[in-house]
């Protein structure tokens, strides 16, 4: 049997071949309709109606930083998540205020709090993921191996985390102190009441740049939900840019996407340089 005729006649064959196109970045169709490449022509009829097109290089599309998405409920919250925010003069005091916000849910049950490392005015300032119930342990935002290419990849372009200065320093800070815990509403007021938290971070650190790491990072500071599209474009936060690059447990799960990764770091490192 041929391809086309397992993944008709087979469900596993079909959700296998999903997945496959899945990973290769191929998340939404190009067509109003579905194509089956099996039984195209030669020539499909498609190809014979364009006519050829020199096009230019795309530049990068640049985003429009929106607020995470809340309940009304949690209005008051986030107004006062924003005046304990703006009060805060370090990046410690930071920490200890989003940590102890009482009326984040989030925090309830949690073992400890993941305050951001690195150097306070580093250069660039990563914004990642809530921390895993390993990294909460560890009171860090990346453990294990995704530690380790983490700064492999800021080291490839000159960048460290315990960089003594500025220049070359990385600031690492998860979106969330907590790991995410709860449903959707849970997640989005989290999302929400830590999103000023965050925007005084940047405002404090004062960075050449802001990498955006992570779906949950990339919702709360963009309002975006496809990391896959948001890869590789650059943001406006406030007066900061803003690069979305992939996480490491994407890496790790997905080694060919590094060098999208790569081509992401090379970007930054010539944004550093100009």
């Amino acid at each position: 049997m041929g391809i086309s005729a397992d993944i008709e006649s087979d469900y596993h064959a079909a959700l296998a071949a999903l997945a496959w196109q899945l990973d290769l970045g191929a998340d939404e169709a190009i067509c109003e309709t579905p194509v089956n490449a099996y039984e195209l022509p030669e020539k499909a009829e498609y190809l014979q109606r364009a006519a050829p097109v020199a096009v230019a290089p795309a530049a990068p599309k640049t985003l429009s930083a929106q607020p995470a998405p809340t309940t009304s409920g949690g209005a008051e919250a986030i107004l006062a998540a924003t005046r304990i925010a703006e009060a805060c003069q370090t990046h410690e005091a930071l920490d200890t205020a989003a940590a102890t916000f009482e009326l984040c849910d989030m925090r309830k049950g949690a073992r400890g709090a993941v305050a951001a490392i690195g150097h306070a005015q580093a250069d660039v300032l990563v914004i990642c993921d809530p921390p895993t119930t390993d990294g909460e342990r560890a009171s860090r935002a990346l453990v294990g191996n995704e530690s380790v290419l983490f700064e492999k990849v800021f080291a490839a372009i000159g960048l460290a985390i315990d960089a003594p200065s500025p220049a070359g320093a990385v600031q690492l800070a998860p979106a969330l102190p907590w790991p995410l815990r709860g449903g959707d509403i849970q997640k989005a007021e989290a999302l929400a009441m830590m999103r000023p938290f965050a925007l005084r971070r940047i405002e404090l650190a004062s960075p050449k740049a802001v990498v955006i790491m992570g779906h949950v990072a990339l919702e709360m500071l963009l309002g975006e939900t496809s990391l896959t599209r948001a890869r590789g474009n650059w943001a406006n936060i406030g007066p900061a840019r803003a690069l979305v690059m992939l996480p490491p447990r994407i890496l790790l799960q997905n080694p060919a996407a590094k060098r999208e990764t790569w081509a992401d770091a090379l970007a930054l490192k010539a944004m550093l340089r100009g």
